[in-house]
């Protein structure tokens, strides 16, 4: 069995290196006809009349005194290296005046020129001659005895640049003949045979001049036609060919993700489109683009990638790990595609291998002296490339296998630009692609699908695919992110006449209804089930119609729009009372802010304005579910409340929409009484309440102190007069829910929240009433209760029972022993002995109280009860004590002193938290007996210890 298995992979090995080398055969094999450099002379050579300022004219043949007149008037010639620009005469030695200071006078020179390039174009292999290239001047040089130019590589000085013109001017010189160098071929062209009267062009290292000058003018060449210079004798692609080693790649056992051709010339990224490729580099790119369309799985992409080889403590071999990187990636057009700075690529996808050996870097660093070393040395090699990638895996290649939604999202909108710039379908043949891959993905969990779904949606929008839509919307289980609902509202146009409105808008949901939107678009709004999250899907598309679209002011859009979002919202709030709404019932409770905040913020748009002028109103769509949502939700505590509160502070600041408002609160008054609860009404306002609110000014404090507590209390009073304009036995209802739930507050709430609220309630109040006298005794005793506390007693004796919980290892006999001294009430001081007990010794730090007896630092002998604890916490209490007091008598003291009657001076000195002697509590009992008062306050009456046993 191993035996076969073997065999096999062997097969699959060389059935893959088989296909490598016929691919990279027949991509090499593709040749331009033209050569890669050209030499003549020039007939019929037409004087430029080169006027140089201060020279003037200078005359034809170069004499030797106008020669030395350019020289002083020149500057020594820089030589490009990577990015920089530099001067270096061992390299590069020659004069250079710039073409702006060169004028050539001679109207007839152009005409010359234009004969040069059409000889140019020939040579050149360039169909289209001189109409599909311009020769752009770029500067004047001037060659003396010595000087020359060292081998180099050319580079794109300008957009479109694809070789170099030189004009050899009659001057007599021997040496200087220029040699040429493109792959493993080579030329040789030498100007100095009849350069004393004669002129001659090359297009492209300069031997040294020997004698004389030699004098040139340096032109640019440009491809300025709309598609790439096609070369007239260029061989006929065999597309056939390719397009069958293509499907061979496809039943490769060991597939390679793509493979990457290296081309014979180097491209900055501004000229690498397939347009600007020279020579066979154009042939060869072409002839794949075109394989890989006519295949119909596969795409042709160009790239920049830079290897990077590391040569260690100056050793010659360098490292087998190069880092080989892709820097810069675009389409045949030249548009960018890379959305990562770099892109690490494998020297394995290479079909074929580059040799750097003989090679000089690009770029280099380090390799400093260390004292008995040398540094690192990272050589930098770029290259630029042809990439071939299956269609299935271009979303891995151009964002990797684990992709981030902002990395899909900048693709994604990368692409839908470059549609709209180009308007080529390639691109959306990309789009589409990128998008059907997102579909097919796994995810680790719906929300991870979910948000890759998005950028999907849009450009599925955005492509008119319903389709693709209706895919997307299949998929997703609760929502996009909201930025990309916002750009599905941006992309709807009811302008364009293909659309009509009925196809978008509905009056009412419909069974048999399958328009795009009120399929696809409504079910990638309203999937995820969540009230609250639909409407802010619904916000979010309207606010995205009108952002994308600010110049609509048609009257009819915008109703249909809503009328549109209400029937949505109104199904969604219809159908939450349904059994099978999915599980809209068990997500209410958390949900309930949000629910409310729908309910109430509605009234706030615009288009109510239009309901409200309307004499049937209330028969709007969207008022009718939310009748028939509060009507099913009236007796649930946790909106009710909310949405009181909502109501109630919205009427009183809203200009437009009280109809709508005080209509819903007619509807929910009497059951948001009879299931008020003050702890739930206490936690939807303190969530009202923004974190950290600072001024700088005192005043600026008070006044924002004061702003705060009103809003901590809510609209209590608000609640309480509306409560008594509708019924007259509604206050008394409201009064007794809030004293019933009062004690559902926790301390926090007591502390921060009571107050507020009474400070509000006492002014509505008819403190007249039993309930209002009854419901604020309580409120009141409550919040001293809670606030203060009951003030700590001095104790009488030596038990400590607070401090049992510092010593709980109860198997530990010194733990036992200690907590048995802490329980006895005669003893003050407890002997440790000798024998050390770590365990206890460790939490000696949690006997705050006691004062520890160390023979040596690290050795405690025994430990003394003290009074510390009292005297620490009884000024706190003091100091609670003091400022409740403060706070209480800022409330209105008339009324309180109404509703507290006799028990007034016992709740202002605050007896019921104090420690009383025994006559006190017996009058309080024997008052309490009597009826005399104190029935709200009877619970925090302290019951003297063992009364009625003796009794």
């Amino acid at each position: 069995m191993s035996d076969t298995s073997d065999s096999d992979d062997d097969g699959a090995a060389a059935k893959k290196a088989d296909f490598i080398y016929d691919l990279r055969h027949l991509i090499s094999e593709v040749h331009a006809s033209g050569s890669f450099a050209a030499f003549g002379t020039i007939d019929s050579f037409v004087n430029p009349g080169i006027y140089i300022d201060p020279i003037g004219i200078v005359r034809l043949p170069l004499s030797v005194e106008d020669a030395q007149a350019l020289a002083q008037t020149s500057h020594k010639a820089p030589f490009g290296k990577g990015n920089e620009t530099l001067v270096d005469q061992s390299v590069r030695k020659t004069w250079q005046i710039d073409a702006a200071n060169v004028r050539i006078l001679n109207k007839d020179w152009q005409l010359c020129l234009d004969r040069i390039l059409e000889r140019v174009a020939e040579g050149l292999g360039i169909a289209g001659g001189p109409s599909s290239i311009r020769a752009e001047f770029y500067k004047m040089l001037l060659y003396e005895k010595g000087d020359m130019f060292k081998p180099h590589q050319d580079t794109e000085k300008a957009p479109g640049m694809f070789g170099t013109l030189i004009i050899c001017l009659p001057s007599e010189h021997t040496g200087g003949a220029v040699y040429l160098r493109h792959g493993s071929k080579s030329e040789r062209f030498d100007s100095s045979g009849n350069s004393a009267f004669g002129a001659s062009y090359l297009t492209w290292f300069i031997e040294p001049i020997q004698t004389g000058y030699r004098w040139v003018l340096a032109y640019n060449l440009i491809n300025h036609s709309p598609g790439p210079p096609q070369s007239a004798s260029a061989l006929d692609a065999r597309i056939g060919q390719f397009t069958q080693a293509l499907t061979r790649w496809q039943d490769l056992q060991d597939k390679p993700y793509y493979l990457a051709y290296p081309l014979d010339h180097q491209y900055t990224d501004r000229d690498l489109k397939l347009a600007h490729l020279k020579g066979d580099d154009f042939y060869r790119a072409r002839h794949v683009a075109q394989s890989c369309e006519a295949h119909g799985k596969y795409y042709m992409l160009l790239g920049n990638m830079e290897m990077c080889i590391t040569n260690q403590n100056g050793e010659e071999e360098m490292e087998e790990e190069a880092v080989l990187s892709l820097d810069h990636l675009v389409d045949p057009q030249g548009f960018d595609l890379l959305i990562a700075s770099t892109r690490t690529i494998s020297t394995t996808n290479l079909l074929r291998g580059e040799s750097y050996e003989d090679r000089d870097p690009d770029a280099q660093r380090g390799g400093n002296y260390l004292g008995n070393q040398y540094a690192e040395i990272d050589q930098f090699f770029k290259d630029s490339v042809l990439l071939i990638v299956p269609c299935h895996w271009i979303l891995n290649f151009l964002l990797g296998s684990t992709f981030t939604l902002h990395s899909l999202a900048q693709l994604t909108t990368r692409l839908r630009g470059f549609i709209g710039q180009a308007g080529d379908s390639s691109f959306r043949a990309l789009l589409l692609q990128v998008c059907q891959l997102v579909l097919g993905r796994d995810y680790a969990n719906d929300e991870d699908r979910d948000l890759c779904l998005g950028p999907v949606a849009v450009s599925a929008a955005f492509l008119k695919n319903p389709d693709l839509f209706n895919a997307t919307a299949s998929q997703i289980k609760g929502s996009f992110e909201k930025n990309y609902y916002s750009a599905l509202g941006g992309l709807i146009c009811f302008e364009d006449p293909s659309v009509q409105e009925n196809e978008y808008i509905s009056p009412m949901p419909s069974s048999n209804t399958t328009k795009f939107l009120d399929s696809s678009i409504t079910t990638a709004i309203t999937k995820c089930g969540k009230i609250y999250q639909i409407h802010e899907n619904l916000n979010a598309f309207r606010d995205g119609f009108f952002k994308g679209h600010p110049n609509r002011s048609d009257q009819l859009q915008v109703k249909s729009l809503k009328r549109w979002l209400d029937t949505l919202l109104y199904s969604c709030l219809y159908n939450s009372e349904q059994p099978s709404s999915s599980g809209i019932l068990h997500q209410l409770p958390s949900e309930s802010p949000g629910v409310t905040t729908i309910l109430t913020a509605e009234s706030d748009r615009n288009y109510f304005q239009d309901i409200e002028s309307d004499t049937n109103a209330f028969h709007s769509v969207l008022y009718q579910g939310v009748r028939i949502f509060i009507e099913h939700f009236q007796h649930n505590i946790l909106l009710i409340n909310p949405l009181v509160v909502e109501l109630l502070s919205q009427s009183h600041h809203q200009v437009h929409s009280k109809i709508y408002l005080e209509t819903l609160l007619r509807n929910i008054l009497e059951p948001a009484i009879s299931n008020f609860n003050l702890y739930e009404y206490a936690t939807y306002t303190a969530s009202l309440i923004p974190p950290n609110q600072i001024h700088s000014s005192s005043r600026s404090r008070e006044q924002e102190a004061s702003a705060i507590s009103s809003k901590r209390a809510g609209p209590i009073k608000a609640f309480y007069e509306y409560a008594s304009v509708c019924k007259q036995e509604l206050p008394a209802q409201l009064l007794q829910r809030i004293q019933a739930t009062a004690s559902e507050l926790t301390v926090e709430q007591s502390n921060s929240f009571l107050i507020s609220f009474l400070s509000e309630l006492i002014p509505a109040a008819d403190t007249s009433f039993n309930e209002a006298q009854s419901c604020i005794r309580s409120l009141i005793t409550l919040y001293i209760i809670h606030t203060v506390g009951h003030e700590p007693k001095k104790p009488t004796d030596w038990t400590r029972l607070e401090e049992m919980s510092t010593c709980s290892h109860t198997y530990d006999d010194d733990c036992s022993k200690m907590n048995t001294f802490l329980k006895n009430p005669e003893v003050s001081y407890h002997a440790l002995g000798d024998r050390r007990n770590y365990y206890l010794e460790s939490h000696f730090h949690n006997f705050k109280y006691f004062d520890i007896d160390k023979k040596q630092a690290w050795n405690p002998v025994g430990v003394t009860k003290t009074n510390k604890w009292w005297e620490e916490q009884h000024p706190k209490w003091q100091t609670r004590a003091e400022a409740v007091l403060e706070a209480i008598k800022k409330l209105p003291q008339d009324r309180l002193g109404e509703c507290l009657g006799d028990e007034y001076d016992w709740v202002m000195d605050l007896k019921m938290v104090k420690i009383m002697d025994d006559a006190v509590i017996d009058d309080a009992v024997q008052s309490d007996k009597e009826g005399k008062g104190y029935s709200g306050l009877a619970s925090s009456v302290p019951q003297k210890r063992g009364r009625e046993n003796s009794e």
